[in-house]
């Protein structure tokens, strides 16, 4: 049985900082790039922290002083269908 995990789209917002930040994902191969101190690698711990992977804080200790809500919408595959999924992580909490 083959499981696939694909990114549809992403969402960070600060009231308290009056930010956001959207991105899509397509279909195929995504290339994030881009100059130095430019975000590349805060997206990627901001993914990884809204699955309650990077609970370290350190590499975002800037954004989450501004309390920050992430928003990771997904499509998981697997053989007998695919299933949607959103993500959001606030703080300490994780609802999927």
């Amino acid at each position: 049985m083959k499981t696939i995990l694909k990114y549809k789209s992403f969402f960070a917002y600060s009231e308290n900082a009056n930010k956001y930040f959207f991105t899509e994902f397509s279909d195929d191969i995504n290339i994030v790039y881009g100059r130095n101190t430019s975000g590349k690698s805060t997206l990627i711990q901001a993914i990884l922290y809204t699955f309650g992977i990077n609970d370290v804080k350190t590499q975002l200790s800037e954004i989450n002083s501004e309390n920050p809500v992430f928003r990771l919408d997904c499509e998981l595959k697997q053989d007998n269908g695919i299933i949607n999924l959103t993500i959001i992580r606030n703080d300490e909490n994780i609802y999927i």
